[in-house]
């Protein structure tokens, strides 16, 4: 194909175009590259610092990286503190403590709910147990008259009288030890879910906040 004088200067041109694109871009990114960039921190002596490095010891106090401009490219937020580390771990596990009851139960309501439910069962044991304390004492008592009486007229105490009077008081033993355990029981159960209702609580109040900073 035989290139015509009007089409070749219009084929340089193009060329031309093209390489001047090419240059031009090529200064800029050398120019980007070759840009300086400066960081601005706080010294110990609580003055802002303009430097092309900074130390260490004031990086982990946050700093602003700014380029040749003036303008700030960067800014990097100070290294978080132990207490502020131990609170967003206290956070986290709120929130995983949060999302395991809200599997179980839809509002503070259901929990209260089901306390009670768990109290009614460990009460009415208790009750029979109580119960069962009072009746027991009362034949310690009987019996325990029983063993006075024959004593004050002089004779021996009857064998039956002294074993009832032990198989009552070793059954009262036992008998206040289970009501001690079930009101242990109880006290367990009204610390767990006074608990689980805190955390709920908290729950829902940090789940409300992180929407609101969300939707800010």
């Amino acid at each position: 194909m035989i290139l015509t004088p009007k089409r070749t200067r219009h084929t340089r041109r193009q060329i031309l175009v093209g390489l001047a694109f090419a240059s031009a871009l090529l200064a800029s990114t050398q120019s980007f590259a070759a840009q300086k960039l400066l960081y601005r921190y706080v010294n110990e002596q609580g003055v802002k610092v303009l430097n092309h490095i900074i130390p260490p010891k004031y990086a982990q106090n946050g700093y602003e990286v700014i380029n040749e401009s003036g303008q700030v490219v960067r800014v990097v937020p100070p290294a978080p503190t132990e207490d502020e580390i131990a609170a967003a771990n206290a956070r986290r596990a709120l929130q995983e403590e949060y999302k395991v009851l809200r599997r179980r139960y839809s509002n503070i309501e259901e929990i209260e709910e089901a306390k009670q439910r768990q109290l009614e069962s460990v009460e009415t044991s208790i009750a029979i147990l109580r119960g069962n304390v009072s009746n027991l004492t009362g034949q310690i008592e009987n019996h325990m008259s029983k063993a006075a009486a024959a004593e004050r007229a002089g004779r021996e105490v009857p064998a039956h009288v002294l074993t009832d009077l032990a198989n009552s008081r070793a059954e009262l033993t036992i008998t206040e030890e289970l009501m001690t355990i079930r009101q242990e029981e109880r006290d367990k159960i009204v610390q767990k879910y006074d608990a689980d209702i805190m955390t709920f609580v908290k729950g829902q109040s940090l789940e409300g906040q992180q929407l609101r900073n969300a939707q800010n």
